[in-house]
């Protein structure tokens, strides 16, 4: 009987350039998953009035970056194990927002769970705490976080080809994959296994797990 898969977390790894080539600061994984996930994406119109017409005619002008909401809870109760303040965990959150001196701005970062993925930058991050223990030590907060996309001029260039290799993927491993034949499919070459099980960190290459959550680098990035 196969083992049950592990429940997948939600993860965010911070980067220090618009490529997500060069990982910065530690990774953050949320101790309960997303309790709401929201995606917007708009487009800008503008109106022209045509002589002789009753209604004006909408022209495209273009699309505004992607943006993703996260409604997170941090919960140091001890009904998800050691009782404890969540002061750590959010600080840690938090510090992908703040202004970093070596490349003038926060960190990009990526985000992804299960099936989704994204890559921006956190352009806020709302608090609200909900429970306190006797010193003042926050037990409990939710946060809800906001994603904007972020891509490289290289990226918008392959957009209009949304299965590229050109862009950043990611994989759920499904039963009997092989690292080999991922690779086949994503980069047409099954020997780039090897530049997937670097970025991925892959103790055993041969031993995917099924639910397991892989990231597909760009072509141009995988050595």
């Amino acid at each position: 009987m196969d083992a049950p898969a592990e429940l997948a977390k939600l993860t965010i790894v911070a980067y220090a350039d618009q490529e997500f080539t060069q990982p910065a600061g530690p990774t953050w994984r949320a101790q309960l998953n997303p309790t709401e996930l929201s995606f917007s994406r708009k487009n800008t119109y503008g109106a022209t009035q045509s002589v002789g017409t009753s209604a004006p005619q909408q022209s495209y002008g273009g699309g505004e970056p992607d943006q993703v909401q996260i409604d997170l809870l941090l919960d140091g109760t001890g009904v998800l194990g050691v009782p404890g303040g969540i002061g750590p965990l959010l600080e840690a959150l938090l510090e992908l927002t703040r202004y970093r001196g070596e490349t003038h701005q926060p960190y990009y970062v990526h985000c992804f769970w299960g099936r989704f993925g994204f890559r921006g930058v956190l352009t806020q991050a709302d608090v609200t705490y909900k429970l306190f223990d006797r010193s003042g030590e926050p037990l409990r907060a939710t946060v809800k976080l906001t994603l904007k996309e972020a891509l490289s001029p290289r990226e918008l260039e392959a957009t209009d080809r949304p299965e590229s290799p050109d862009l950043y993927q990611t994989w759920l491993v499904a039963d009997d994959d092989r690292l080999d034949a991922i690779a086949a499919r994503v980069y047409g070459d099954p020997a780039y296994w090897r530049a997937l099980a670097e970025a991925n960190r892959l103790p055993n290459p041969s031993a995917l797990a099924t639910g397991q959550l892989l990231l597909l680098p760009p072509l141009a990035a995988a050595p």
